[in-house]
């Protein structure tokens, strides 16, 4: 990227169609486009669409070059003394650009090896002790006998380290040391009065702070330190906390991020304000804002912030257009186009309306930066779409035949985005993927995940399945899919992929689909699909060895519980996939030579807490497919899916099944943060429609038809592990004459039934079984004593105060599903 990066500079401050480029690096052109895609409403996308160009300069925090000037100090500084700890010692508290600025001087004039650059170092050592720790002398040492040429610089030199000692010992004192070197003629009097400000503002004196500091800014002999001035200005409104106080740093940011690229990048003090700047602009609130209050110029008692951003928003309207645009656009970071239904679009009008009414400031929002306020609100008739579709081209093209230095280019990825939107809520799905395949920056995350992969996802959610593969079959290509250099999961690939396997019209299109995710196995079909289907995806070499491994240790698994025949072919075939459990089941025949068949198969699970029926695990984050670290350790956290296993729980892996198709439409949980945040704007009867499109396309998706509803049913009858084993450990122990591995077979059959399953009731009658004939039949053996305890229940939930998690013997139930069948 840094080489895409340099190239943009090089066109940064390229804005007339005059200068176009004959040729463009489809590279450099969509890293463009994503540039101001990102953030649309950006205060570096409006100075880029007025003309004002980008310096390509990140935002940057104050102090957030701190840790590598500290390197730089450490590195410099050790070549000089590499004998001096204390030196290289620099503590967080320690302010160390001014220090390593004079020492990089001192170096470029005299030398490393000079004599008075070590004695400097000596000094500074000192200053480095008393900011790094409170405790111990810190005295400088005795100056150097020095020629008369240095002596003056000595003296300046010692005497603001002396200020600086104590401005981290004894601030009283550093006020008036500092107010000494100020009002002299040393080198470091512009240094030391910035101290006098800071130390000002740190006592909590924002009066006296901000005079100093105003004095600072209003004397050009002082310009070194206007820069961190500024940067002290915010924390002194901070502490003010007035209208005033407010409303002269957001002018002074404004003032700064409208000034013309060129001269930002001829100033070294106008790139750090700038970069400071772009920080600032959001810490002092002008962005996205809940409500209309401030549109409307309502404010509480005594209003501070608040005025001054009500106030900015009418003089200015780079703040009216931030504000409003972020606003306006958040809900569409949220949410998908399928949720836009009527009440989001009146609301969202009557919010952009409002915003553009605000006088004198929104009437000088033109052109293409009103289009991208106006576009949020539009309606897909066919006028509206004409005019956002011909603004979008023409934004595209402009960015192309530039290679991304034209203003435009801030426009092109957000307009394209709405005219693919718009066209796709009118009903006109191939006017969408007509404008699409006309874009010139396909590799663009605009274009791949905002318009393509938006407009799959809406038609997906609408239950539109032919146009979604129509578009799948014509634009979702594998350079499309492709992970970008270097990326070892694609996110922005697994997100396709969830759509293209919930359209898929057939298992060859779904296999393909999840094949494109980094974990395959974790889509949730998997869960559903027979015992004989899992087997088959077990030799499909297309997926990898552990997923291999993983189908068909789920397939014997529930072969094994089903009470089918497990031996022959399938143990060969569990047995090659997964060596872990062959050398588990190897080990059980060598410690136990006369072990039966039977008995072997059960040894072998109770040691290796794998086996399971699941594929996929539903819940946290997202799915994720059930491969353990280990085969023969039991896991801590989560005993119902990852120790053994339970019933099929049907409501809860419908209820999942739901969830994915939902997610790859982009649809949020109802209770999520997101729908908390579309309050206003959702649509109960919208979100209830797109429910009963999505059980649509699920009831009619083929790997849905491909299962086998009756084996679904027996899964969720049968035994869960811990009873399942327990029991056949009980039946293998009575029979038992002792050295045959049942006495251990029962110590994991306890084990199994305090870490196995616990959402399907209590353990009791079995787990004392197994623990009490432990004790009759094989009393003092080492399983024996390793066992000394039963257990019952050992679900845990919330009590009704949320204070305490207490055990209960209820299983686990989840909200009531309907069938998919």
């Amino acid at each position: 990227m840094k080489s895409i990066a340099t190239s943009l500079l090089s066109l940064a401050l390229l804005t007339t169609p005059g200068l176009a480029q004959t040729s463009c690096d489809p590279a450099r052109l969509a890293a463009a486009v994503d540039r101001y895609a990102a953030e649309p409403f950006s205060a570096l996308n409006w100075r880029v669409l007025q003309g004002l160009g980008d310096p390509m300069i990140e935002a940057a925090m104050a102090g957030g070059d701190t840790w590598s000037l500290q390197e730089r100090w450490r590195s410099l500084a050790g070549e000089i003394l590499p004998e001096s700890q204390d030196l290289q010692a620099v503590s967080w508290n320690c302010r160390i650009a001014y220090p390593l600025s004079l020492l990089e001087k001192r170096v470029a004039a005299l030398g490393k090896d000079h004599p008075y650059v070590k004695q400097w170092l000596l000094a500074q050592e000192q200053v480095m002790r008393a900011c790094s720790s409170e405790q111990g002398e810190a005295t400088l040492p005795p100056p150097l006998e020095a020629e008369a040429a240095f002596a003056n610089r000595q003296a300046m030199d010692r005497a603001y380290q002396e200020a600086s000692i104590a401005f981290y010992r004894d601030k009283e004192k550093a006020i008036p040391l500092f107010r000494a070197i100020a009002q002299s003629n040393s080198q470091h009097r512009a240094a030391a009065r910035y101290n006098i400000a800071n130390l000002l503002a740190n006592a909590r004196q924002p009066d006296a702070a901000r005079a100093e500091a105003d004095a600072i800014l209003a004397d050009a002999s002082l310009s070194s330190v206007h820069a961190i001035t500024r940067e002290l200005l915010g924390y002194i409104a901070n502490q003010e906390d007035t209208a005033q106080g407010w409303t002269r740093l957001i002018d002074g940011s404004i003032a700064t991020l409208q000034t013309p690229a060129g001269a930002i990048l001829a100033n070294d003090e106008l790139k750090r304000e700038y970069a400071s700047a772009l920080t600032d602009i959001d810490f002092v609130g002008v962005r996205e804002k809940d409500g209309d209050w401030w549109l409307d110029g309502t404010l509480p008692e005594n209003p501070t912030i608040s005025k001054s951003l009500v106030d900015s928003s009418r003089q200015h309207p780079m703040a009216l257009w931030m504000m409003a645009g972020q606003s306006a656009n958040h809900p569409f970071t949220l949410a998908p186009w399928s949720l836009v239904g009527g009440k989001w679009q009146a609301s969202t009008a009557a919010y952009v309306d409002k915003a553009l009414a605000v006088e004198p400031s929104g009437s000088k929002i033109n052109g293409l930066a009103r289009d991208m306020l106006t576009v949020l609100a539009a309606n897909p008739n066919d006028g509206v779409r004409a005019v956002f579709w011909e603004k979008a081209k023409a934004s595209m093209t402009a960015a192309e035949t530039s290679c991304g230095s034209a203003p435009e280019t801030a426009a092109a990825g957000f307009l394209l985005t709405h005219a693919v939107r718009l066209s796709a809520m009118a009903g006109r799905v191939d006017e969408a993927i007509a404008g699409l395949e006309a874009v010139p920056f396909k590799t663009a995350r605009a274009y791949k995940m905002s318009a393509l992969h938006g407009l799959a996802q809406y038609l997906a959610a609408m239950g539109q399945l032919d146009d979604a593969r129509r578009l799948r079959d014509r634009l979702i290509t594998p350079e499309v899919l492709q992970a970008a250099p270097g990326e070892t999961v694609s996110l922005d690939r697994d997100r396709f992929s969830a759509v293209l396997a919930l359209i898929a019209e057939d298992e060859a299109r779904w296999r393909e689909a999840v094949l494109l995710r980094s974990d395959p196995a974790s889509d949730l079909m998997f869960n559903f699909l027979p015992a004989k289907t899992l087997w088959a995806f077990s030799a499909d070499q297309a997926f990898s060895a552990q997923d291999r491994a993983l189908f068909a240790r789920a397939a014997w698994t529930r072969d094994y519980g089903l009470v089918r025949r497990v031996d022959g072919e399938k143990l060969a075939v569990l047995h090659e996939l997964n060596p872990e459990i062959k050398a588990v089941w190897e080990k059980v025949k060598a410690d136990y030579p006369d072990i039966s068949p039977r008995n072997q198969r059960l040894l072998t699970i109770l040691r290796s807490p794998a086996h399971n029926i699941l594929v996929a695990m539903p819940g946290g984050w997202s799915p994720e497919s059930l491969k353990p670290a280990s085969f023969t350790e039991i896991d801590g956290w989560n005993p119902n899916d990852k120790n053994w296993w339970c019933p099929l729980e049907p409501d809860r892996q419908l209820l999942s099944l739901r969830q994915q198709a939902d997610d790859a439409a982009g649809l949020p949980e109802t209770k999520s943060y997101a729908m908390r945040r579309l309050a206003n704007v959702d649509d109960p009867e919208l979100r209830a429609a797109l429910a009963e499109k999505r059980d649509l396309v699920l009831s009619g998706h083929p790997m849905v038809k491909a299962v086998n509803w009756k084996e679904i049913r027996l899964l969720t009858q049968m035994d869960q592990a811990p009873k399942r084993l327990t029991e056949a450990a009980i039946r293998w122990a009575r029979n038992s004459r002792g050295e045959d591995g049942a006495a251990e077979a029962l110590a994991l059959a306890v084990k199994a039934t305090r870490y196995g399953c616990n959402w399907h009731g209590g353990h009791e009658r079995y787990s004392k079984a197994a623990q009490q004939m432990l004790v009759r039949r094989f009393e003092a053996t080492p399983w024996q004593i390793l066992t000394p305890y039963w257990f019952g229940c050992r679900r845990q939930e919330w009590n009704a105060d949320f204070t305490a998690k207490v055990t209960t013997c209820e299983p686990k139930s989840w909200p009531g599903q309907a069938p998919l069948n």
